[in-house]
């Protein structure tokens, strides 16, 4: 970066426009009056600060809100706030000036980057103004991660023996530890006296009991914690520790550490919780004492050596001493200072000793040398001490080599600053307050024709020849912002060559400023924008084609959503001012979604064009037809004299569609199915008149389709039911409401449990359940099913996974999967996410999808399967044989099972066609080499039937009801 002797004070438009020039990230702190020195304003970034780091100015003002942002964990964050508060409260040495900290960034596009940040610890642009800059770079990670481990292992090894102290202490002087044991059947508790004491109450003054304990616990959490690790314990036999704060009987708040276990009977049922406890309320109190001091201590982070004035033999070192040289504390004391420091005389150590008496703390830049004969440099602070009744030299050092390696990367960014200053496209020039020039880049030389700076400095405009003559005009533009303060921005000017061609620049100027405001000079710059000129004229061509784009559907070149509602707005003002009424028809084609799926959407984009075209044909001048997308039409029919219109109307488009039609030697039959609105009767906004419309338009597809329906008030109750279902949906799912059933799967041949299928269960904030099939359909409709489906899978794969723990169950878990859910884009993401988190294995799964929803789209379908697969999970066909699937292509599927439909199974064996169906779909799963399983199984004749014709895995009443999470352990326990 240039001196301020050679360029005056930027304003900070100046300094962004300069800025955005360096690749790498740069941020412009400011002294903040009154604020702690270590947290500056964050007043400007440049473009790769953006691009890299991500966070605007305004989610990080300053420093302190940074580096929460960028190093989000704790640890790690006082970690490196650590070392740059201690580099920047270093002593001043103004050959040193510069802080670098090596740092593992958490940006805003969510990877993690690693930088060193560099800064002066003083502020050399102005007397508050200071630049921070960012080289990204690999080599620091191995060095922060080791000193994180350390830093860490530090503080654990502090925590255990605080606690073994205060711990010993207590048992000792105190003997604050008592015994417990409660009764699980009663909740009673039996206390020892020193249980008693630690409550604030006379020994056997009362008869403790759970409740008891779980009412004096200070907090809500806290009796959940307590009720949580008895539970936990009951589980899983395995003992348990836990802190737990109560409110004794006297009013103060004690500390208690709890440890406990469970006895069991000889049938293996848990009876009773024994355990102790322990008074640490004195012992955490000295612990967080201590825990300060030793957070004070951490920050010292140097190197401590002492060494005697006597012998020069070395008396001590700290950890960080010894781990940066690589001896022992028995090596280094055999050796003396002269063997670290080897360019220091004996001259000079007695020098330190006799200046130590006039001032106890000097400063010396070193070179140490460690065991392996490399060296590297520190700081030193040198000072005299008294060590072991002796007098002593003790050194506090430290490492400057990261220093010094920034300082080579600051002289490196300088040059290339100046090198993308001198090479960017963009002319740049600066000038003094008399308006002479100053300095300028390579490229504006170049278009004076000027070989150096030489020639340019100390001029203005109107002493150099300028190609277009215009020096004039530009020595004026410059007064006018020097005399007034101003910027001149984005002034457009046509640059003639010498040999006659024209560019079109767009030309800034800005004012520089002092500290103080006063203007000092000037900034320009100027980019060639003829190109831009050009795209311009083409982007007006555009413009017409464009605006009909965004108002007419493209298939059909018919108004589009957006010109409906301004055209409905209209007449909604037209209704008003001569109180008068219009229509709105809302028109859907009759099973033309058969057309795409028979012969392609080529063939059925003609037959929507041709439709688009006899429909117009029906219309009066002034009505309106538009194109909503698919096979769907709305219809403006205004003014409107009696209803009757409306139903003459809806009944001519019924026959102009029904008219033969012909498109590539294709003769479609079509219908179609309208819903009429009227305004005001109906509806008086565009959006409500277009859903009256719609809800007509299914109302006639009810009554058989090919016919019209006006809005009645009964769709409207309808449509509210719908949303208030949906609304108490979207509560249901905030609360949590929704919960997992199982129903086992049985081994009919053995009896022995296969599986369990989760089905869902909806239980309100009364306690009542709700079956599925008062909310699913909806759930379905609205996409409440994706986070319906999520919530049951997380809870019912929890279950699952602790029900393997305890070693109850070996079979599958059989989940139902929604459509919707396999088409998120998120879906394997949140899928292997929660296999992660949950711990479960994917061959601990098997995900059952309906027939019908395979088939919907069955090349994707296939793909997402195969990469269910992958994961280890197990597919199956849920409601086989209601749908309309292939052996062709069932053959490629990876599919595992076939699930009979229980639509099948219920007149077993009597119904003749359920049987034939029943035995046909046995054998075929037999022939592809899949399993089958036989769902709604609920009498002694089914289940014969279907072992008899092989079918051996069973699920239904006759087995088993859907069980809640309690009553299937219980279950399961019992097999």
């Amino acid at each position: 970066m240039l001196s301020q002797g050679e360029l005056p004070s930027l304003t900070m438009n100046a300094w962004q426009t300069l800025l955005n020039l360096m690749p790498n990230p740069v941020a412009i702190l400011q002294r903040v009056p009154g604020a702690d020195k270590d947290n500056d304003a964050l007043i400007l970034v440049n473009k790769s600060y953006l691009e890299t780091i991500g966070y605007p100015l305004e989610e990080t003002p300053d420093l302190h809100t940074w580096f929460t942002k960028t190093c989000p964990d704790d640890d790690y964050r006082n970690l490196i706030t650590e070392q740059w508060n201690t580099q920047l409260s270093a002593n001043n040495d103004k050959t040193h000036n510069t802080l670098s900290v090596p740092c593992h960034l958490s940006c805003q596009d969510g990877e993690k980057r690693w930088l060193q940040i560099s800064t002066h610890r003083h502020y050399p642009i102005t007397d508050n103004l200071r630049l921070m800059v960012m080289l990204e770079t690999s080599e620091p990670e191995e060095i922060i991660q080791s000193l994180q481990e350390t830093t860490k292992a530090l503080q654990a090894s502090n925590h255990e023996l605080l606690k073994q102290k205060s711990l010993l202490k207590q048992t000792q002087e105190l003997a604050k530890v008592g015994s417990w044991e409660l009764d699980l059947q009663t909740g009673l508790i039996n206390w020892s006296d020193e249980i008693y004491q630690m409550h604030g109450a006379e020994p056997g003054s009362f008869q403790p009991d759970l409740a008891y304990l779980l009412n004096v616990s200070t907090e809500a959490d806290e009796a959940l914690k307590l009720k949580k690790a008895l539970e936990t314990a009951i589980l899983t036999g395995e003992k348990q520790h836990l802190t737990h704060k109560v409110k004794r009987r006297d009013g103060k708040t004690g500390i208690i550490e709890l440890t406990g276990l469970i006895e069991y009977d000889e049938n293996n049922k848990p009876i009773k919780a024994v355990g102790s406890s322990t008074d640490i309320t004195h012992a955490l109190e000295l612990q967080t004492q201590n825990n300060e001091l030793a957070e004070i201590m951490e920050r010292a982070y140097q190197e401590i050596f002492i060494y005697s004035t006597h012998n020069s033999k070395y008396l001590y070192a700290n950890k960080d001493a010894l781990e940066s040289l690589g001896y022992s504390l028995e090596e280094l004391q055999k050796m003396s200072i002269d063997q670290i420091y080897p360019h220091l005389t004996n001259g000079e150590l007695e020098q330190y000793s006799i200046q130590a008496e006039k001032n106890p703390t000097q400063q010396k830049l070193l070179s140490q040398v460690r065991k392996n004969g490399t060296s590297y440099p520190v700081k030193a602070n040198i000072q005299k001490v008294q060590f072991k009744g002796e007098e002593a030299i003790a050194l506090f050092n430290r490492d400057i080599s990261e220093l010094k390696e920034v300082e080579e990367t600051l002289r490196e960014q300088n040059q290339l600053f100046e090198n993308i200053l001198q090479t960017v496209p963009t002319r740049i020039f600066w000038k003094d307050k008399n308006g002479d020039y100053l300095g300028a880049n390579q490229h504006f030389l170049n278009d004076l024709k000027i070989s150096s700076q030489d020639e340019l400095r100390g001029k203005n405009d109107l002493e150099i020849e300028w190609p277009s003559g215009q020096g004039n005009a530009y020595f004026k533009q410059d007064m006018f912002v020097l005399n007034e303060g101003r910027s001149l921005l984005q002034l457009e000017d046509a640059f003639i060559d010498d040999d006659g061609s024209i560019q079109i620049w767009m030309m800034s100027k800005l004012p520089l400023r002092d500290e103080t405001g006063k203007v000092t000079g000037l900034l320009g710059t100027y980019q060639d924008i003829s190109s831009h000129r050009q795209l311009e004229i083409k982007l007006r061509e555009q413009t017409q084609t464009l605006q009909h784009q965004a108002y007419h559907d493209a298939l059909t070149q018919l108004p589009n959503r957006a010109l409906l509602y301004q055209r409905i707005e209209q007449a909604i003002h037209r209704a008003e001012r001569n109180n008068s009424q219009f229509a709105v028809l809302f028109i859907d084609l009759d099973h033309f979604k058969q057309i795409n799926d028979s012969l392609g959407h080529d063939t059925g984009d003609q037959v929507l064009q041709a439709m688009a075209r006899r429909l117009s044909d029906s219309l009066r001048k002034d009505d309106t037809i538009s194109r909503l997308g698919g096979d769907e039409f709305t219809i403006l029919q205004e003014p409107l004299n009696d209803y009757q219109d409306a139903s003459a109307l809806a009944q001519k488009l019924i026959n102009a569609t029904s008219q033969p039609l012909t498109i590539r030697d294709h003769t479609f039959y079509l219908s179609n199915s309208v819903g009429i609105s009227i305004y005001p009767k109906d509806a008086i906004t565009p959006d409500a008149l277009l859903k009256a419309a719609d809800a007509a338009m299914y109302r006639a597809k009810d009554q058989g389709r090919n016919n019209f329906q006006f809005y009645t008030n009964d769709l409207t109750e309808q449509a509210f039911e719908h949303l208030s279902m949906q609304t108490k949906i979207r509560q249901a799912l905030d609360s949590e409401e929704f919960i997992p059933y199982f129903q086992p799967q049985i081994n009919a041949q053995n009896g022995k449990l296969v599986g369990l299928e989760v089905l869902v269960r909806w239980k309100n904030k009364d306690g009542d359940i709700i079956p599925p099939s008062d909310f699913i359909p909806i759930a379905e409709k609205t996409g409440l099913i994706v986070q319906l489906d999520r919530q049951v899978m997380r809870k019912a794969i929890e279950h699952y996974t602790q029900w393997k723990k305890l070693g109850v169950i070996e079979g599958r878990l059989s989940l139902n999967l929604a459509v919707k859910q396999v088409q998120q884009k998120d879906f394997f993401t949140f899928i292997y996410n929660l296999l992660s988190k949950m711990q479960c294995e994917g061959s601990w799964l098997e995900l059952e999808l309906t027939e019908s929803d395979i088939m919907t789209n069955l090349e994707e379908m296939s793909q997402k399967m195969n990469q269910l697969r992958e994961l280890g999970i197990k597919i199956s066909i849920d409601d086989f044989g209601t749908g309309y699937s292939s052996l062709s292509y069932l053959k490629k599927l990876p599919v595992r099972k076939l699930k009979i439909d229980r639509s099948f199974i219920r007149d077993l064996p009597d119904d003749e066609d359920d049987a034939v169906i029943t035995k046909t779909i046995i054998s075929m799963a037999e022939n592809l080499g899949l399993e089958v399983i036989a769902e709604g199984v609920e009498t002694v004749e089914q289940r014969e039937f279907l072992l008899q014709n092989g079918c051996y895995q069973l699920q239904g009443f006759l087995y088993s009801k859907p069980l809640n999470a309690t009553e299937t352990l219980a279950y399961l326990q019992k097999l």
